[in-house]
Formats: C-alpha cells, sequence, structure tokens
C-alpha cells in the first residue's frame, strides 16, 4: 500500500514474527507508564492477538501497525490508534520507537505523517 511507505520508514501490519517483538515491548516494565498495562503478558496470549490483529477498528476500536526502516526493514516500533470512539470523531495515538539509538532520527514524526495521510 502506497500510503504506508514515506522517505525513510514504512507501516505495515503485524505478521506471526513480530511475536517475541511485541513480546518485549508489552513486558518492559519501563513502558507500563506509557500504557495502562499492569500485568505481563505471556506469549500464548501475545500469539492470540496477532491471530486477531487483522480485525476492523470498528469492532476492536484498535489499528496497530509496526515501523520499519526502508534501509534495511529493521523493526523500529510501534504507531497504533486506540480508544477509537468513531461516533465522537476521537481517537487516542501511540507512538513507540524502541532502541534509543533510532530515537530523534524523525522516525515517529514520519510514521505519524503516514497514519494522518492513511486515515
Amino acid at each position: 500500500m502506497l500510503t504506508l511507505k514515506g522517505e525513510h520508514i514504512f507501516l505495515r501490519p503485524f505478521e506471526p514474527e513480530d511475536l517475541e517483538f511485541i513480546y518485549q515491548i508489552e513486558n518492559n516494565e519501563a513502558l507500563w507508564e506509557l500504557s495502562s498495562t499492569q500485568t505481563p503478558y505471556s506469549r500464548y496470549l501475545i500469539k492470540q492477538y496477532l491471530e486477531n490483529a487483522h480485525r476492523d477498528i470498528y469492532e476492536v476500536k484498535q489499528f496497530r501497525l509496526v515501523i520499519c526502516r526502508k534501509e534495511d526493514e529493521k523493526t523500529l516500533g510501534l504507531i497504533d490508534i486506540f480508544e477509537f470512539e468513531p461516533k465522537h470523531h476521537r481517537a487516542a495515538l501511540g507512538i513507540l520507537i524502541v532502541a534509543d539509538e533510532d530515537k530523534g532520527k524523525g522516525y515517529g514524526t514520519e510514521a505519524l505523517q503516514l497514519l494522518c495521510k492513511y486515515c
């Protein structure tokens, strides 16, 4: 999908191979203050989540994509729309660039621009 490809990054849906990446993020206690997470997730629960990630935003009130660098397809982080309320025309947005060495390079900004264009 061309709207999800930018100059330096692209956004893609979850793949089964993302299990360990998501597991590490969801169980990183340092990130829990940014989300509503209060307890760790098992690999089994993450696998189930990934199997259902294709469901419609109107049904699950969430839309998550993986942020990847175009140059080498490295998985950089996540961007998601959550608490989607179509009736009131509002939603929350989250962006996470995982590795410190990838922060401050404009990846999050570009991901936000791509997602806005897509929406």
